[in-house]
Order: C-alpha cells, then sequence, then structure tokens
C-alpha cells in the first residue's frame, strides 16, 4: 500500500513540474529585424572582391508551424549599401526553419531558395537564385512574444554573396 501511495505522489510530482514551452502545429508567427548587411561580388575582371564599406538591413517573415519544431518560413529583407556607389539588394525567400530546443532560449537554423535583386554601386540591374542559410536565436519573453538575433548567408549560382545579421522582433498567435 506505501509503495503505490509513494508511485502515486511520484507520480503527481512529475506531473506538476512544468513542461517545456512548446509551438505546435497550427502556430503562426510574424516577424521584422533590422541589423548590418554585407556583401561580396567580383569586379568586372574578377580578379578582385568589392565589398561595401557599410550596410544596413531591414526585413520581415512570416512562419507557419508544421510541427513542434519545423516551420516553413516566407521573408523578405532589403537592404541598401553604402562605399563604391549607393547599391541595394532585395532577397525574397521561402524554406523551412528547424528549432533545435523550445525553451526560453530557442536556437534555430533555417534554410530557404529564392531570388535575390540588386541594383546600383558594383551591381549591374539583375536578378538572380538565392539559397539562403542562416540561423539564431530567440529570447521568449511570453508566450506570443520573442526577441533575438539572426544571421544568414545567401549564394547560390551567383557572383553576389550577401551576409546580415540583426535583431528580431517576433509575434506569434495559433498555438492552441
Amino acid at each position: 500500500m506505501r509503495r503505490r501511495v509513494l508511485g502515486l505522489g511520484l507520480c503527481g510530482v512529475c506531473l506538476a513540474i512544468p513542461g517545456r514551452a512548446r509551438g505546435g502545429e497550427g502556430e503562426r508567427a510574424v516577424s521584422v529585424a533590422a541589423g548590418y548587411a554585407s556583401y561580396a561580388t567580383p569586379d568586372d575582371e574578377m580578379m578582385t572582391t568589392l565589398t561595401p564599406t557599410a550596410g544596413l538591413a531591414a526585413g520581415a517573415g512570416y512562419e507557419h508551424a508544421l510541427g513542434d519544431e519545423v516551420s516553413w518560413r516566407a521573408d523578405l529583407v532589403v537592404a541598401g549599401y553604402l562605399g563604391g556607389g549607393a547599391a541595394g539588394t532585395a532577397l525574397g525567400t521561402v524554406g523551412l526553419v528547424y528549432r533545435i530546443d523550445v525553451l526560453k532560449y530557442v536556437p534555430y537554423v533555417d534554410v530557404g531558395v529564392g531570388a535575390l535583386t540588386r541594383a546600383g554601386g558594383p551591381f549591374t540591374l539583375g536578378v538572380e537564385p538565392a539559397l539562403r542559410l542562416g540561423g539564431g536565436v530567440d529570447i521568449l519573453q511570453s508566450r506570443a512574444r520573442s526577441w533575438g538575433v539572426a544571421a544568414a548567408l545567401t549564394s547560390f549560382a551567383s557572383t553576389t554573396t550577401t551576409f546580415t545579421v540583426g535583431l528580431r522582433s517576433t509575434w506569434r498567435w495559433g498555438y492552441f
């Protein structure tokens, strides 16, 4: 009898311990981001690599959870650069996000495909295919709100590589 009471008490304690915060299928999120941006592209003779003196990026994204750890994501990032002439890029991608764990600090990695539009400075006006690899850490403030640091590297079958790093703020809903 004492073992049953002890066993039931232990089960009760385990059930009372709060579980980890979890996303779920159907959860949605909207994010905005701002930060530093840079690019690397060869000059006309393909002899040296051109980079800007400074760059700023702003972005927005939408996510829809497919499960606890995986979401699909659509992103748009616009960046402006100075140094070597004013230039700009716009990157639109769709892809997948994998959250490594869902606690207060949520590291994630993402991959996406899309198109990079570039103009000004060393660029001729054009659109090229892009592969985006990124990641970051979100810090949960509440079930519906988080902020964090994000970074992404974009390149593919093109001569232009872009890099962004900055702060991201996210609003979530639909997690019940």
